[in-house]
């Protein structure tokens, strides 16, 4: 395909996104499935321009409203229009020449009303400094790694100006490409050895014993190897939550926000496929994915609750362990879903904070006494974390919390901590942010 078609079909998807609430990697999916005519090849070179737009976003929102009001008061960087964000996108970020960008814009960039040709427009940006002089820290993070201000804000009052800079370029850093091996069918090495007879290289992960790193960006859902269920698509860090359960062969587990299921496998697998997992989420088509995957991965005690959590009061305190992976904001996997960060909102986060309280305090009923739960989130925000816990524990006295360091050097991974909570940042971990606390009941 011409570049300018793919430049077409880049615009389009940008402006789909923009005008919907959903993911952005929802959007760009339902975007293809559309388009069966788009090959592999023009897949790709869409995703990849279509995300980098999306990471850079605040950048090039802030290069638009420069560029056309380079004298006056700042404008609704809102406003920006697609051809402009890849404009800026093409000369800022992947430092295309003016006449390339020019030709390829021509039919989806006219003239606007205020008479600014795009040559002049990208003439304009290279003659700005975004962010401009004296900008404060914050301002200038927030800008240049393109992160909401409140989030950065957090960081650097957390971490210092210097660490912060270095969570926020982890955090905007495509993900590497992981999975968790699936015990229940091979081994590592057995697994590496599948995937290498299909010319896929791969790297054991720094903590999770189970994990390995891709060389390359491939097809998963067409290999053989995972269509035979050896593995299973999971970030490194989220595979370390589930080994915060020990979960041992004939013990009662619940899976109390499953969602498709990754830890819920991994957890039957860690059993040895021996005893029971109640895996419950609010979404009956996840739940159905999941049982999908659970065929596929050899997993038979598995049982999908229904939504909503309806039998929290037949198991209450009946379970061994329980993991709350509650929702949240998404702070974590920024790096995986660039376009969350779009959608984020300061002040949502109250409220977000009392329902991950509310289904923490409603699911530790299920803990038998000696039993253990696990709360987590892909947040890296202390407001759903360690506030959310400090909450939980002045309300029910009954728990207590447990080093999560030692839980997992127990088992082999090496994260020594002075907290008793575990906190996987992007920029020393490798990991999609995560956060963990550990407690169990008198």
């Amino acid at each position: 395909m011409k570049k300018s078609s793919l430049i077409g079909h880049i615009l389009e998807v940008l402006e789909l996104t923009r005008s919907q609430s959903r993911p952005a990697d929802g959007v760009l999916a339902e975007f293809f499935r559309s388009r069966h005519y788009l090959g592999s090849k023009d897949r790709r070179a869409i995703a990849e321009t279509f995300f980098g737009i999306l990471r850079n976003y605040l950048l090039l929102e802030n290069y638009v409203a420069a560029a056309r009001n380079p004298a006056g008061p700042a404008i609704d960087v809102t406003a920006a229009n697609p051809g402009e964000l890849y404009g800026a996108y093409a000369r800022v970020i992947l430092k295309e020449d003016l006449p390339t960008i020019v030709a390829d814009t021509a039919s989806f960039w006219p003239e606007s009303d205020r008479g600014v040709s795009p040559a002049q427009f990208l003439e304009a940006i290279d003659q700005i400094t975004v962010p401009p002089a004296g900008a404060d820290p914050v301002q200038r993070l927030a800008v240049v790694h393109s992160m909401p201000e409140p989030i950065v804000r957090e960081w650097v009052e957390r971490f210092g100006e210097e660490e912060a800079e270095q969570l926020c370029v982890a955090s905007n850093t495509p993900a590497p490409v992981t999975i968790r091996v699936n015990t229940l069918r091979c081994s590592v090495e057995e697994c590496q050895s599948l995937l290498q007879k299909e010319g896929i290289r791969t790297a054991r992960t720094r903590f999770s014993p189970v994990g390995l790193t891709l060389e390359k960006r491939v097809n998963v859902q067409a290999l053989h190897a995972f269509r035979e269920g050896a593995f299973e698509m999971q970030d490194e860090g989220s595979q370390l939550l589930s080994l915060l359960l020990e979960p041992a062969p004939g013990s009662r587990v619940v899976d109390a926000c499953a969602g498709a299921g990754g830890k819920t496998l991994h957890i039957a697998a860690l059993m040895e496929n021996k005893g029971s997992v109640l895996a419950i989420d609010t979404e009956q088509r996840r739940l159905e994915a999941l049982r999908e995957r659970a065929r596929r991965a050899g997993v038979t005690i598995v049982q999908p609750g229904e939504p909503g959590g309806l039998r929290s009061e037949r198991w209450r305190e009946h379970a061994d362990a329980v993991l709350i992976d509650a929702p949240c904001t998404g702070v974590g996997t920024f790096r995986r879903n660039p376009g969350a960060k779009m959608g984020f909102a300061r002040q949502s986060l109250p409220a977000a904070a009392q329902r991950q309280l509310s289904i923490l305090e409603e699911y530790s009923r299920m803990v038998k006494p000696g039993g253990r739960l696990v709360y987590a989130t892909c947040s890296l925000l202390v407001e759903e974390n360690e506030q959310v816990v400090g909450q939980f524990l002045r309300d029910q006295s009954e728990f207590h919390t447990v080093s999560a360091s030692e839980i997992l050097a127990r088992q082999g991974v090496s994260l020594p901590s002075q907290s008793p909570f575990l906190t996987l940042l992007p920029h020393k971990t490798g990991t999609d942010g995560f956060f963990g606390a550990v407690f169990e009941r008198e």
